[in-house]
């Protein structure tokens, strides 16, 4: 019991016990639901250990307002059963949000970072390999997704498949870190790390390409060019610039083959279909409608599904199109949230970047080298954060938002695909980033 009063016996302790009520939650009954209750008992342990519900951090109000927000939009849902996967994920992702931030605010464990990332990457590729269903958007790559599974029978709830979308979506939260963690072990030489690293960011970045997930390749390119301009100084801004004009002029002015499979037209479903992309717009609009019926509560928790062919119907979309959500997150937020829920969320981009910011430019401050000293000063301590460490993931944290957001331009993940519970543990870590930082 001593052991749990302190945070750094706490924070595993949760972790694993989210862990193992997630997928109940994520893979949700109605019977199921009561293990919902876990995540307030856990909040409830902590003020009675270590006198806090939460961790004291700069999203508090922000989570609060979100978690109001949701509460109203479940309350106000035509049919809660709707609503129950949404909430569920919501209290979740809070849940690993503070559970992360109480693992990383106990000294030494940092390197369980690298650890859990790869974890991570090698669930994603192993669910994405086996059971995504596969497009057909480009023939050249039909033809090698062929062979692949593309069923899992083994999962509950008769979810035998994943949306391609989707698993390009959940990538972009790992590989922007496994590149900024790569750059990390080249520079400190550690050559076992770089090879683990280069290797999960190399298979990730094939099943991006496999899924043919089109707002995941433009997130990517967002995410990687931003870690070219950061990291790499003035000659890293310079090759940003000069890549980002060259993959626009090979759009636009590249081989016949590659402006074929670019192009719009038919029963081919290119890359940049103008079908698809009407068809966005057309849904964009009806999400502008409900917003503007419904601005301070939403329909209600992925209610706009539901809501949507009874009073916006569609009309260029075929008889029984189902349409899961507005594939735009922001506009999907407000839907779920409300414009206030929609503000909250905004403003904890905001404040992750911020303090992303603070803990990179801080550690690249101290990462000059120190003026001569005398011999007697003291070593530094073995507790303070590694800082090379901290940089190289406040940069792969900041490139994975920026990808992230880059892909919810034309298609929305968070509040609605389960793999997405990574996200909050990614604002968790800026959290734990900026303290350990500030803490200096």
């Amino acid at each position: 019991m001593r052991w749990l009063r302190a945070a750094k016996g706490w924070g595993p302790v949760e972790g694993a016990i989210l862990l193992l009520v997630a997928p109940f939650l994520l893979f949700t009954t109605p019977t199921r639901a009561v293990l919902l209750l876990a995540i307030p008992v856990l909040w409830v342990l902590r003020r009675l250990l270590l006198g806090r519900f939460v961790p004291a951090t700069p999203m508090n109000l922000l989570v609060l307002l979100l978690l109001l927000s949701g509460g109203v939009g479940f309350c106000v849902s035509p049919n809660p059963t709707w609503s129950q996967l949404k909430i569920n994920e919501l209290l979740l992702g809070v849940g690993f949000l503070y559970a992360t931030v109480d693992v990383l605010q106990a000294a030494g464990r940092w390197h369980w970072v690298p650890v859990g990332v790869l974890a991570i990457t090698t669930g994603f590729l192993g669910l994405g390999l086996l059971g995504t269903r596969w497009g057909l958007k480009i023939p050249q790559l039909a033809t090698l997704v062929a062979g692949l599974p593309g069923r899992i029978g083994w999962l509950p709830e008769g979810e035998a498949s994943f949306n391609p979308n989707v698993i390009g979506g959940a990538l972009l939260w790992v590989l922007p870190l496994h590149l900024s963690l790569f750059w990390w072990a080249v520079r400190r030489r550690v050559r076992r790390w770089a090879i683990v690293q280069a290797l999960l960011a190399t298979l990730s970045l094939a099943l991006l390409v496999l899924t043919q997930a089109r707002g995941a390749w433009l997130g990517f390119a967002a995410g990687g060019l931003t870690l070219l301009a950061v990291a790499g100084g003035r000659p890293g801004r310079v090759g940003a610039v000069v890549l980002l004009v060259a993959l626009l002029a090979l759009v636009a002015f590249g081989p016949p083959a590659l402006r074929l499979a670019l192009q719009v037209g038919g029963q081919s479903a290119r890359i940049l279909s103008t079908i698809t992309m009407e068809q966005r717009l057309e849904i964009w609009s009806r999400a502008q409608y409900a917003i503007a019926d419904f601005p301070f509560t939403g329909p209600g928790l992925d209610a706009f599904q539901y809501v949507m062919p009874v009073m916006y119907p569609l009309f260029q979309a075929p008889p029984g199109a189902v349409v899961p959500h507005a594939h735009n997150e922001f506009l999907q937020v407000a839907l779920d949230l409300g414009l206030p829920g929609l503000v909250a969320w905004l403003a904890l981009y905001v404040v992750a970047f911020w303090m992303l910011g603070q803990a990179y430019w801080r550690c690249a401050d101290r990462s000059s080298p120190p003026p001569p000293t005398s011999n007697l000063q003291p070593p530094t301590s073995n507790l303070q954060p590694p800082t090379g460490l901290i940089q190289a993931l406040a940069l792969g944290s900041g490139g994975a938002l920026i990808a992230h957001l880059g892909y919810a331009m034309t298609d929305c993940a968070v509040l609605d695909a389960k793999p997405n519970v990574v996200f909050w543990m990614v604002v968790g870590l800026s959290v734990a980033l900026y303290q350990a930082e500030d803490a200096w």
